[in-house]
């Protein structure tokens, strides 16, 4: 499964030669294989890149397993490059060409889609899974002892008697032990696979006891919850759990475009546009960046320090050396920000954003 680390990869590699990179949906749910293939063939025809295109055709004809929602590829073969990534999520079909491999669409599906936990809850126990790349990976369950709920109406309910109060009190300790067990196994579970999000499954009963049982540092990363049995299908929690981790991020990117406007607004700690976001990750202060998925610019690149800006200028104000005009100013604003271990955001549809230029950023002071 693809990894942070594949990604560090890719963002430390360039090149003296071109390099192809595609993104293919390829998700049998919504296109066929022809169709699909039809569509590469098309956004390559301005290509010319012959045997990388010829690589890329290969792997789809003769090895790429169709049952898969998403193709990313990197190719250049006069680099001995040649790297293919099956996901089980849509991508966007686009194709690349630069230095370096463009990661814009993969840090989205790794920001999106990776460090998730779904838990799945009843009185009796707990199903944990971990959830990247749309695949349910690591999975553990936790079994109480049974709960077996008192007799209601006639004698038996009333206090002091078989299945009235005395009853209904050992019910509650078996819950409460049995959420004490799944706390400890759910901790350990987190911690072990590096969790940073987390869904929870169940009646609204039993998702409200599990997280008020949560300590506190865990009870802040939830940031979904859905009704759903203990027994439901790989498939059905896929499926629910997708949903829930597209809404969770379109939600937090949302207010952190509304933080960045605000706070440019009031001249604060924010930016809004290329030329004051570039200056802001030149200076090491960008926090969060902000980024539309489809933005590019023409930009200029120092050949000294690498400083990026958006308009020419005559000499670097750095280290006074020539500028040289690069095509994708953007993407390579998105690299050096990770290079500052800044949070990067690839945003998708927000008209908030492009109306403040397609760019933002939230300062560290």
């Amino acid at each position: 499964m693809f990894s942070e680390k594949d990604l560090q990869v890719l963002l430390d590699y360039s090149a003296e030669s071109q390099i192809l990179s595609v993104y293919l949906n390829t998700d049998p749910t919504k296109t066929s294989t022809e169709a699909a293939k039809l569509k590469l063939r098309n956004a390559l025809k301005t290509i010319d890149l012959p045997e990388d295109i010829q690589a890329v055709e290969d792997y789809v004809n003769l090895e790429y397993d169709w049952s898969a929602k998403g193709l990313v590829v990197f190719s250049s073969k006069k680099e001995g490059l040649f790297e293919a990534h099956q996901f089980n999520l849509p991508v966007p079909t686009r194709v690349f060409v630069g230095e370096r491999p463009m990661l814009r669409p993969l840090i989205r599906l790794i920001d999106t889609f990776t460090g998730w936990s779904v838990a799945l809850v009843d009185m009796q126990g707990a199903r944990f899974s971990s959830f990247d790349f749309g695949e349910l990976d690591k999975s553990r369950s936790v079994s109480g002892e049974e709960v077996k709920q008192a007799k209601r109406g006639g004698g038996n309910a009333m206090p002091g008697r078989m299945g009235g109060a005395d009853a209904s009190g050992k019910i509650e300790n078996i819950i409460d032990q049995n959420i004490k067990e799944v706390i400890d196994i759910a901790v350990d579970f987190f911690t072990k696979h590096r969790i940073r999000r987390i869904m929870i499954g169940g009646t609204e009963e039993n998702i409200a006891r599990f997280r008020e049982a949560l300590p506190k540092s865990w009870q802040s990363l939830v940031v979904g919850q859905f009704p759903m049995h203990m027994n439901a299908s790989d498939s059905e929690v896929l499926a629910q759990a997708t949903e829930e981790a597209l809404a969770a991020q379109q939600k937090q990117t949302r207010a952190l475009v509304t933080q960045a406007i605000t706070l440019a607004a009031k001249g604060g700690q924010g930016v809004i546009g290329l030329i004051d976001t570039l200056n802001a990750i030149h200076e090491g202060r960008l926090k969060t960046l902000l980024v539309s998925q489809e933005y590019e610019e023409h930009g200029f690149r120092c050949k000294g320090c690498g400083y990026l800006s958006g308009q020419r200028l005559d000499s670097c104000p750095f280290c006074g050396a020539q500028f040289e005009e690069i095509d994708t100013a953007v993407e390579m604003a998105v690299r050096q920000a990770l290079r500052n271990s800044a949070e990067v955001k690839v945003v998708v549809d927000d008209e908030h954003l492009a109306k403040a230029g397609n760019i933002a950023g939230i300062l560290r002071y």
